[in-house]
């Protein structure tokens, strides 16, 4: 009865203790699962820039340069505003420029005034070396005249000389309003701010405005952001935070396609369902000449 119990017992021991195969077996399947990419379905696709292109000035809008659909670059014309108001302006600007700039560049008054106070000292010294020679041949208020006169000649050439400061900042300023004038009439080109494709025009040719008044959209194409969410409880910040990505494409008929990324951003906030948003930057490719992701596709997300 007794070596029943025990051969029982040592069986039993026996069969509880692992094999040393299962013991190596799960370090290296713990290990391969840290190494599965985070896989997120159903992620938004949306443009890394856009922009709602606004009216800067009030105005008529002479002609829609750009149509919808139009690929356009940074600085390229979208819309014309009636500018002939701020093109006379600019002329004015330059015509009151031109007569500055001459008046700065006119030094006739300094010379004018020098050799008029080499005269007056001529003559004042004259008078007193007739006085030396001949007692009282010019008389004291004469001498004082002269004197006067000399003086006065002086002071004007300190006054031309402030005169031709005055006209070189006059100039100055005449150069500013032209600056001023130009700048007026590029404020009514209005531009796009970035490369993309025109999405909307919202304005028609003939239509008032007001500064602020959305007039264009323009959707940057050729770089992209996916957006997804991450389950906190399975993948930390630290480990999705930096990571490259692979997003799948799939092309019509069902071929597949990939693009790669990284992720550019992981939020701190985490959400009511305990998830946590993230988006990836990727660089868009063509196929065709057609890109092969829009703003408002659903993709998969793959995060290494």
């Amino acid at each position: 009865m007794n070596r029943l119990m025990v051969l029982c017992v040592g069986l039993t021991l026996i069969g509880s203790m692992p094999s040393a195969e299962a013991e190596d077996a799960a370090p290296q399947s713990k290990a391969a699962s840290t190494q599965q990419p985070c896989v997120l379905e159903n992620c938004l696709v949306m443009p890394a820039d856009e922009a709602e292109v606004a009216a800067q000035e009030a105005g008529v809008l002479a002609e829609i340069k750009a149509k919808e659909g139009t690929t356009v670059r940074a600085g390229d014309a979208l819309v014309r505003m009636d500018d002939r108001l701020a093109i006379l302006e600019k002329q004015l600007a330059e015509y009151q420029f031109n007569a500055a700039e001459q008046r700065a560049a006119n030094d006739i008054n300094i010379r004018y005034s020098k050799s008029a106070a080499d005269v007056a000292e001529a003559e004042h010294q004259a008078s007193m070396d007739a006085n030396r020679r001949v007692a009282n041949s010019v008389s004291v208020a004469e001498l004082r005249k002269l004197n006067l006169e000399h003086h006065k000649a002086v002071l004007q050439i300190e006054q031309s000389g402030v005169d031709y400061g005055v006209a070189k900042h006059e100039a100055k300023a005449a150069s500013t309003k032209v600056a001023a004038a130009e700048e007026n009439i590029r404020r009514r080109h209005i531009t796009s701010p970035i490369p993309g494709v025109v999405d909307k025009i919202h304005r028609h040719a003939g239509e008032w405005v007001q500064p602020g008044d959305v007039v264009a959209h323009v959707v940057r194409l050729d770089r992209l952001r996916v957006e997804g969410f991450v389950k906190s409880d399975e993948y930390p910040r630290s480990r999705i935070r930096g990571r490259n990505a692979i997003i799948d494409v799939t092309l019509p008929g069902g071929q597949q396609r990939q693009l790669s990324g990284k992720v550019a951003f992981v939020s701190e906030v985490r959400q009511a369902a305990g998830d946590y948003r993230v988006w990836v930057e990727l660089e868009n490719a063509q196929d065709d000449g057609q890109w092969l992701l829009h703003p408002g596709d659903s993709v998969t997300l793959k995060i290494e």
